[in-house]
């Protein structure tokens, strides 16, 4: 029976004599009677009674003839009188032309249009499908490019077309299957492979009723990849499970045969294991030209499908840019690979086509188009906020930002209303003159702007004071009253370090943006706090140096000049005197490290007499912040984080000392004086090696050393 539309699988066949493929054999009797006689009668079953492709016999060729529908119309010679149907045309066609003439025009066709044809209607399959077309299928499958394999001897031309050109599973009629192993000539979906491909090595545990399951296995082609193995080959033997159960029963028939003594029916069973045992070598032989073929022919179709797209997307580009289309957007909405359903398929663009696919076309055209004018506002825009930048730092040259400094960075300007209103101008200008209108009064803008952001330091520092909120000062009468510039006024910022508020303006002029500058409007300070532990240390300062905190300005305190010890700290059995802000500093890191503190102490005035001389000799040959360095009596000198810190001054001994590898002037006229020895002993040249190893380990002695010998 030929596979019909409704279903088309393809089941396994055995190879017959072109005799049998036009006769329809019976089935086998299930019951399999012993007896002679029914033994006799008995024939081997070659076809399976599934819809197999098989050519039909020239009997079976003759469609019985079905009576024909007619309406009421046509019976009364009215509606339908004359009426031309497609059945009608087709039996004028084959009427009319040769069939020799017929079958040279099919034999242009492709073999996967013939079995379409075929599967058309009833005569066409009657034409096709009959053992006379075999020329038909052999012309078509012969103008394949590349060149198809022979049909093999088990198999139809139609059959061989099938399994060939379409993609269906052979097992359960899945479509678009792109699976298939040639050496036992199927196609499937992974889960036919992993149910009905067996290992030979199990096969026994499936048909565990099979005697001699190993000699009818040596019958049947076999595959060297199971269906779990991925594609991946190997040297076992895969089997079909179809195949295995037809051909139990074909060898049943023989020895159905043999044992009830048929003559002749040992050495047909004999010839028939032969025939099929080298059929099956033979075709496990065929698979690697069948794989060779298969890759081929994907590989053409794949240049064929590449060649294709090609050309569909050069047309496509033809047609945007003739319609106006600025070529850059139309070769970028090309290229992308969201666009690929439109401009790159196989699909010919014909007219038709092209109205379909227009509107979809031209909108990804225009969305290129948008992003090619952003991107390239964008390079216009950055090259205004460069302008602005340098035309505002010419501006604070002649601007007076006293006493406070504070001025907003080139990220907070970019942000000011007439500004961004010019840098985001549609058009391409980017002249100094685009921001006149942006400078034109801009000393009051920022005038206005700073005193903004005072009131709200102001305010940060009224409300970080205990108390209730109605007893706390107005922040706009506060700030005018100096609130900014008491020593308690602290505020810390994103890098956690504590800052009074002539420090800010040089934390807010680097490349962030610390201030919330929104529509035009100031929102809020991003990274200002008042740390109120640090605020209540910097107080008991204050009054450990005789201020009030309340009024004790910042100046106040840098005049008075004190020094603090801190009680709870030594390093290397020394304490260090502090000023009053490297002391905060000094306290904020008790905090972070979580180490105890108890108080400050004031040194004496004896104490600060000595450190006093020491940080004037420190000064006199080297710059020194004393609020991040902190000097002990003994001349040693530290940083905020207790590593020692060497300064020329320093007259500790070997631990605080700095050595150098330029060496001194070699003068046999000059002497030398040790500094660091009270008796300013004089030596020569050759002896201030020898002096400074033995007597303060020092190695290396160079000029930038002067504080360790004068030369006299």
């Amino acid at each position: 029976m030929v596979a019909t539309r409704r279903k088309s699988a393809i089941s396994y066949k055995e190879p017959q004599s072109d005799d049998e493929m036009d006769v329809d054999v019976a089935p086998v009797d299930e019951k399999r009677k012993t007896s002679k006689k029914s033994a006799t009668r008995a024939t081997v079953r070659h076809d399976s009674d599934d819809d197999d492709i098989e050519f039909d016999s020239e009997e079976d060729a003759k469609p019985k003839r079905k009576k024909t529908k007619t309406t009421a119309g046509a019976v009364k010679g009215k509606k339908g009188k004359g009426k031309v149907t497609a059945r009608s045309m087709m039996k004028d066609l084959f009427s009319t032309l040769p069939l020799d003439l017929i079958y040279e025009v099919f034999g242009h066709l492709h073999p996967l249009d013939l079995w379409h044809l075929a599967r058309t209607n009833k005569m066409l399959r009657t034409h096709l499908m009959s053992k006379r077309s075999i020329s038909v299928w052999k012309t078509a499958r012969e103008a394949v490019n590349p060149p198809v394999p022979e049909c093999p001897k088990d198999q139809s031309e139609p059959q061989w077309a099938v399994l060939l050109f379409t993609h269906n599973c052979t097992m359960c009629g899945t479509p678009r299957i792109q699976k298939a192993d040639w050496n036992l000539r199927l196609r499937g979906c992974d889960y036919c492979f992993k149910n009905h491909i067996v290992y030979r090595k199990t096969a026994k545990k499936r048909y565990p009723d099979v005697k001699n399951l190993d000699d009818i296995l040596d019958l049947l082609p076999w595959t060297n990849t199971g269906g779990w193995a991925h594609g991946r080959a190997s040297s076992s033997k895969y089997y079909y499970s179809a195949a295995i159960t037809r051909m139990i029963e074909i060898v049943d028939d023989y020895q159905l045969r043999v044992d009830a003594g048929v003559k002749g029916a040992r050495a047909d069973l004999d010839s028939f294991k032969g025939t099929k045992k080298l059929a099956a070598k033979e075709q496990f032989e065929s698979g690697a030209a069948l794989r060779e073929w298969a890759a081929e022919t994907a590989q053409l179709k794949s240049d064929a499908g590449a060649e294709a797209k090609t050309k569909r997307k050069e047309a496509m580009i033809a047609k945007l840019i003739d319609l106006g289309h600025d070529p850059r957007d139309v070769q970028k909405a090309a290229n992308s690979w969201y666009t690929d359903q439109i401009f790159r398929v196989t699909t010919q663009l014909s007219e038709a086509v092209w109205k379909r696919v227009k509107s979809k076309a031209e909108e990804l055209v225009d969305v290129e188009k948008q992003s090619r004018l952003e991107i390239e506002m964008k390079a216009t825009r950055d090259a205004r906020r460069n302008v602005a930048k340098i035309r505002f730092d010419d501006f604070k040259k002649s601007y007076d930002s006293s006493p406070d400094n504070l001025m907003p960075s080139h990220l907070v300007f970019k942000d000011f209303p007439l500004v961004k209103a010019a840098i985001q101008r549609e058009d391409t200008e980017v002249s100094p003159t685009i921001f006149d209108g942006a400078f034109e009064g801009l000393a009051q803008v920022l005038d206005e702007w700073r005193r903004e952001r005072r009131v709200h330091l102001a305010k940060r520092i009224i409300d970080a004071r205990p108390g209730p909120k109605e007893d706390k000062p107005d922040p706009i009468v506060a700030e005018k009253e100096g609130i900014l510039y008491l020593a308690t006024s602290l505020f810390s910022t994103c890098d956690r370090r504590p800052r009074w508020f002539a420090d800010l303006p040089r934390h807010f002029t680097g490349t962030t943006n610390h201030w919330g500058y929104e529509n035009g409007t100031f929102t809020d300070l991003r990274c200002v706090s008042v740390p109120g532990d640090i605020v209540q240390s910097v107080a008991d300062l204050v009054r450990l140096a005789g201020l009030d905190p309340e009024t004790a300005l910042s100046k106040d305190m840098d005049d008075l000049g004190a020094r603090f010890w801190c009680k709870d700290c030594s390093i290397n059995g020394a304490e260090y005197a502090r000023t009053w802000r490297n002391s905060v500093l000094h306290y904020r890191q008790h905090l972070s490290r979580w180490r105890p503190f108890n108080r400050w102490e004031v040194i004496s005035a004896e104490d600060r007499v000595t450190i006093a001389t020491r940080e004037t000799e420190a000064c006199s040959y080297e710059k020194v912040d004393w609020n991040l360095v902190a000097m002990s009596l003994d001349g040693r000198a530290v940083t905020l984080v207790g590593g020692e810190y060497k300064i020329k001054t320093s007259q500790a001994g070997p631990s605080s000392t700095k050595s150098s590898t330029t060496p001194l002037p070699s003068d046999d006229n000059l002497t030398y004086k040790c500094r660091l020895c009270p008796e300013n002993r004089e030596f020569i040249l050759g002896e201030v090696a020898k002096h400074t190893r033995e007597a303060h380990g020092i190695i290396n002695v160079g000029i930038p050393d002067l504080w360790l010998f004068s030369i006299q």
